[in-house]
């Protein structure tokens, strides 16, 4: 296998070997003319990388020369560092030079460095003279060039070209029903065909969201052919079902939480990317998920087809190539952005040839396209169209990696070990940026010559090359548009592995020999025994990923101190509860990661990683303290101490961190809780911070007492990168009185303009700072997209939000003073951007703005998509002119609520209105997209005007007890209505319903007529304290076919069942009879519903006996009695019952005895029930 070039590394020390600062430091130790020297050697090394990387693939002796380099590289980087991080301990350039040698320890060190630089020299030296026995010419290196736009890319369009009529004939076979309890769809192909993404077009078809009550998606790739693992695979399905913590339970736990998920529901499960060979396994899982409802289906993406006969599809799906004029439209979108009209007639016709010799596979189609989507040249777009590896394409047993490498031939050199440093992520796996580009800083393999450019904006371009040339997918970006994390094509992963080799290990328990040259490891849901061979190797990347704490105390005291060469170390959910001090021994380390664990302070000994970069303390709840001496970490840039909620104080000095780009929580400490010795950090050391970046929170503002420096301005006006700030006082203090020296502070904490979100918790003044309230914020924060305020109760008047140009959110929650809004000045924009809007516990709000700055016509909310007002007592009317976007609404709690006016609002798809006592009535205008409708507790309410909504999906409607009506127009998507405890309703009239499916009837007394079309659809009905009449009036517009569940609960006077009943007879599953106290007997036709599977009898008190004809419910399976003391013996027939799973009895006085195990009379009528439960009166 070739060896990967370490093109990054040599970038880096040339760098440093150029660098003043290092020559100052070579010079203190005698060694002035050495970094020249070496960098001269090491320049003519540099120079004929590119030519040796590719002739390695013929040359086994250029192979070995690559890898005497590489060994070469990591060893000098190792040696430089060393020597620099020796002279930052000694103190740097303000440490006297006879001070710095005084010690006989300082002998032994330039001792010990002397024959290390001899050494590398020697070995440098060798690397050179075979430059020319190998033959190798000097190659023009290329040059950083970006070819990223921030623009939307043809990835998603590129993904669904050529493949509806595959969708349409898996809808079809999964959407087609059938007795089966569990059906395999199985979809075949090659690597890089679609497979994936055809199961997701498959999967969000919305024909199918109709069809299963419940869908999974589970990733499984793991290509080891048996490393299937059950008790995995079954944590998977229900970490997608509910994203449930399943880590801890063993595979009975798990069983029984996934049947508790999946009983009796018809599901629809996609395993992507399967590989298993292990029929045994799989019948495991496969009889695990047999508990389902007749239908659900199992669809499983493959490379082979073995697995897809192995699962049970034996006619798998096999997915085919593109089409020849699918593969253009394809590769034309990408390479020439759809303007063929601007590209020379050859290069599209060399584009056509390409196009075709890609075999139809969109993954190879999207990379070549990516490669010349700005390649103008012809000999360039020759070159890849007689490459031999393409040309290998046209073979019978074609490989597609080989071409995929094309993408990373065509990379820059700096972006090569990026690229395939990533191998270390397990495949599908989420990759965060933000972690990626500290790991790449970690590891040296970002450069810049610019000194007053931030290294993280030079990865985050690094990223952006990477994700424009399709290398990353899937991208998810955050509410303001940039990326936060990406994915990898297994294909694209499997050519980063291919590359970096066996350097990269996913330690896993299938790991049986640790390779030599292994250099970077991930510990991944599991932890491999092979973890303790490992010791003394020269690791530079141990990382952990998986989310369970683990403890071993082998790994922490044991391990790792003998991982000398570590860059990168992460011990996060270690249960750690003393940090241990050798870790300021490991002087490599640029990234450590600590968080979740369980210790209150940490070491001083950390104070000695003078290389240190990022420092991860999240979560670390224990933690009380940083060490006294945190300023000397001089090159960290990444302090991640989110909610670690028992700091008390930040150390004294941390302003002299000023290379510090994250520190998400900084505590401003009580001065007079400490003793006269120790001193604490205090908010003005935060001035000198002007490169944090993206979130800052400060907590308990009440502490800070040196207020006149503060209230200047100057903490926070200069952090340009700041993009979100979060303000607190002791908010949840309700005693709280109102503080002076709050205004002052909070006057001057006046952000930079670029800050994009404002939270302020528990302010104690009375007014908001001049910067706030001033007419001019738009100008002074103009790029504020989210405001949200807590408990700041004393503020009267808001400041003028409603003029920020790009406000997207506001959120303002128990602000008990606030009347009004200020206003702004004639002219100015009243919210033209806002979308969501959010009001809770605010007394004395009388109106949601003042009405008579505005338009007579009210205001116009082009934006506005959500509304929540919650516990505004004062309000007496919610009035939206025109809100075109508007889609949620939520009032609830306002209990003066009189007038709700909702004008024009044709995206508006949810509306709850709950415990407005006052409102009389509610009307809505006709909405296309309405889905769901939620009205509770509305005392008052006489009158719901509710007009024809094609989308309508479900309405609850609960506690209006003076509703007397309700009618409800044409509603082709209706689901699912409910209507509780409307005590005074009278009629209920449904004018076409033809999709309902569940109706809930409960404590509606007075309702004397239902009128209502056909119900083909009812699968559900429930009916309690309704009149008899009405439940048969119910029951009969109600189809024969449909019907799955019916509950009956408290009819008064029924003393049988209803004979509406017996046309249901071929379809329900479940019947539930619960305290209809009149029912004294069960017809004898109960037996012709041979479907049944669920019976519940519960609090029948005049129930005397079960009929005969139970013996043919031949389908039961759980049968549950209670409070049915008149219940005097069980029939013989219940023999018959060879499918009865579960009997529960309760408070059944009489059946107890009859049913008392081997002894009682109706024992053997029961005694072949796999469960039987009988609890005492």
């Amino acid at each position: 296998m070739a060896e990967q070039v370490p093109f990054s590394i040599v970038e880096h020390i040339l760098m440093k070997l150029g660098s003043k600062a290092f020559q100052k430091i070579l010079s203190m130790y005698g060694l002035p003319k050495e970094p020249a020297k070496l960098k001269e050697k090491l320049d003519t090394v540099r120079a004929v990388l590119l030519d040796a990387e590719e002739k390695q693939l013929k040359s086994h002796a250029v192979q070995h020369w690559v890898q005497r380099l590489k060994l070469f590289m990591y060893d000098a980087d190792d040696f430089l560092d060393d020597m620099a991080t020796h002279y930052l301990q000694r103190g740097g350039l303000t440490s006297q030079v006879s001070h710095f040698f005084s010690s006989s320890n300082q002998v032994v060190f330039r001792c010990k460095m002397s024959h290390r630089l001899k050494d590398i020299k020697e070995r440098l030296g060798d690397i050179q003279n075979d430059i020319s026995l190998l033959n190798l010419i000097p190659c023009v290196h290329t040059e950083e060039k970006n070819s990223w736009r921030d623009t939307h890319s043809f990835v998603l369009a590129s993904e669904i070209v050529g493949r509806d009529e595959n969708k349409e004939e898996i809808v079809k076979l999964l959407s087609s029903n059938n007795e089966k309890n569990l059906s395999i769809v199985a979809i075949v192909g090659i690597g890089g065909l679609g497979k994936t993404t055809l199961a997701q077009l498959v999967y969000n078809d919305e024909r199918l969201v109709k069809h299963f009550e419940l869908k999974i998606w589970v990733c499984v790739s793991d290509d080891s052919d048996d490393g299937f693992d059950v008790n995995m695979m079954i944590k998977k399905i229900l970490k997608s079902i509910s994203n449930e913590d399943v880590a801890s339970l063993d595979l009975n736990g798990s069983k029984d939480k996934l049947h508790e998920k999946i009983r009796e529901k018809r599901f629809l499960i996609v395993l992507d990317d399967v590989w298993n060979q292990n029929f045994e396994k799989w019948d495991k899982v496969r009889i695990l998920l047999m508990v389902g409802a007749k239908g659900s289906k199992i669809v499983v993406t493959t490379r082979k087809t073995k697995v897809a006969s192995i699962m049970g599809d034996s006619s798998p799906f096999i997915l085919k190539g593109l089409e020849e004029n699918q593969s253009w439209n394809l590769f034309s979108k990408i390479a020439f952005r759809e303007r063929l009209e601007n590209v020379h007639p050859n290069i599209i016709g060399i584009g056509k040839e390409i196009a075709t010799m890609c075999k139809g596979v969109p993954l190879i189609i999207k990379t070549l396209g990516t490669m010349l989507q700005f390649e103008s040249e012809e000999r360039n777009w020759l070159s890849i169209k007689n490459n031999e590896n393409l040309l290998s394409l046209q073979d019978e047993n074609y490989n597609v990696l080989p071409v995929l490498k094309l993408s990373y031939d065509n990379l820059p050199t700096h972006l090569r070990q990026c690229f395939s440093y990533c191998a270390l992520f397990p495949k599908d796996y989420e990759i965060k940026k933000k972690l990626l580009v500290q790991l790449w800083t970690a590891q040296d393999y970002i450069q810049s010559s610019n000194e007053n450019e931030h290294l993280e904006d030079v990865g985050d371009r690094y990223f952006k090359e990477l994700w424009s040339r399709s290398l990353f997918h899937e991208v998810e970006r955050d509410v303001v548009n940039d990326i936060v994390s990406c994915k990898m094509h297994d294909l694209i992963h499997d050519l980063a592995q291919s590359i970096i080799g066996s350097e990269v290990l996913i330690l896993k328990d299938n790991i049986k020999n640790i390779p030599e040259k292994v250099r970077h490891i991930l510990l991944f849901e599991q932890v491999s025994l092979m973890i303790g061979s490992l010791k003394e190797k020269p690791i530079r990347t141990f990382l952990k990923l998986y989310e369970d704490d683990f403890k071993n105390d082998s790994i922490v005291n044991s391990l790792i101190p003998s991982l000398k060469c570590l860059h990168v170390l992460s011990l996060d959910s270690f249960s750690i509860r003393k940090v241990p001090k050798y870790l300021g021994k490991l002087s490599h380390l640029r990234y450590l990661d600590l968080s979740y664990n369980d210790f209150e302070v940490l070491p001083n000994a950390i104070t000695r990683l003078k290389n240190l970069q990022t420092l991860k303390l999240n979560d670390c709840c224990n933690l009380k303290e940083f060490p006294k001496f945190t300023k000397k970490l001089i090159n960290l840039r990444h302090l991640e101490n989110d909610r670690c909620d028992n700091l008390t104080h930040m150390p004294c000095g941390i302003g002299e961190l000023t290379l510090l780009q994250s520190l998400p929580l900084f505590i401003v400490g009580n001065g007079r809780e400490f003793s006269k010795n120790k001193r604490i950090g205090r908010l003005s050391e935060l001035k000198r911070l002007s490169q944090l970046g993206g979130i800052l929170q400060i907590k308990n503002l009440q502490n800070e007492r040196d207020v006149l420096p503060i209230s200047k301005g100057e903490i926070l006006k200069e952090k340009q990168y700041l993009q979100s700030l979060r303000l607190e006082w002791r908010w949840w203090d309700l005693e709280a009185k109102w503080d002076e020296n709050a205004e002052l502070v909070m006057e001057g904490l006046q952000p930079h303009l670029n800050l994009k979100e404002l939270s302020v918790y528990g302010y104690e003044g009375r007014k908001f700072p001049s910067w706030m309230m001033n007419d001019g914020l738009d100008s002074l924060l103009p790029n504020l997209c989210h405001i949200e305020m807590w408990d700041c109760s004393r503020c009267q008047i808001l400041p003028p939000f409603s003029q920020l140009p790009f406000l997207k959110s506001l959120e303002l929650y128990n602000m008990k003073e606030v009347e009004d809004m200020k206003e702004s000045s004639p002219g100015k924009p009243f919210f033209p951007s806002l979308q969501i809007l959010k009001f809770y516990k605010m007394p004395k709000l009388t109106g949601l703005w003042r009405m008579d700055i505005l338009a007579e016509q009210g205001p116009s909310f082009p934006h506005l998509s959500e509304v929540y007002i919650e516990k505004c007592s004062s309000l007496t009317s919610v009035r939206l002119s025109s809100s075109p976007s508007l889609s949620k609404l939520y009032i609830n709690g306002c209990s003066n609520l009189t007038s709700f006016e909702l004008h024009s609002s044709p995206s508006l798809s949810v509306v709850t209105i709950q415990d407005c006592h006052k409102l009389t009535s509610f009307e809505l205008h006709s909405s296309h997209s309405l889905s769901i409708v939620t009205i509770q507790n509305c005392h008052n309410l006489t009158f719901i005007a509710q007009p024809p909504s094609p989308c309508l999906s479900k309405i609850d409607i609960r506690d209006c007890p003076n509703l007397t009506s309700f009618e409800l127009h044409s509603s082709p998507r209706l689901s699912e209505l409910e209507m509780s405890n409307c005590l005074n309703m009278t009629s209920l009239e449904l004018h076409s319903t033809p999709c309902l499916s569940s109706l809930t009837i409960r404590n509606c007394p007075n309702l004397a007529s239902f009128k209502g079309a056909s119900l083909p659809c009812l699968g559900k009905l429930a009916l309690d304290r309704i009149r008899e009449d009405v439940l048969r009036q119910i029951m009969s517009v109600s189809a024969s076919s449909s019907l799955k569940s019916l509950y009956i609960l408290k009819i008064d006077g029924m003393i049988s069942l209803p004979e509406e009943l017996l046309q249901h007879v071929s379809t329900l599953h479940t019947l539930s009879l619960q305290g209809c106290s009149s029912l004294s007997t069960l017809p004898h036709w109960l037996g012709n519903l041979t479907s049944l599977t669920h019976l519940q009898i519960l609090d029948c008190r005049g129930l005397a006996t079960l009929p005969h004809s139970i013996g043919s419910l031949t389908s039961l399976t759980d049968l549950q009695i209670y409070k049915s003391p008149e219940l005097a013996s069980l029939p013989e027939e219940m023999r018959s019952l060879k499918n009865l799973q579960t009997l529960n009895i309760s408070f059944c006085p009489r059946l107890e005895e009859r049913c008392r195990r081997e002894t009682g009379q109706d024992w053997p009528n029961i005694a072949h029930v796999t469960e039987i439960n009988i609890y005492p009166q």
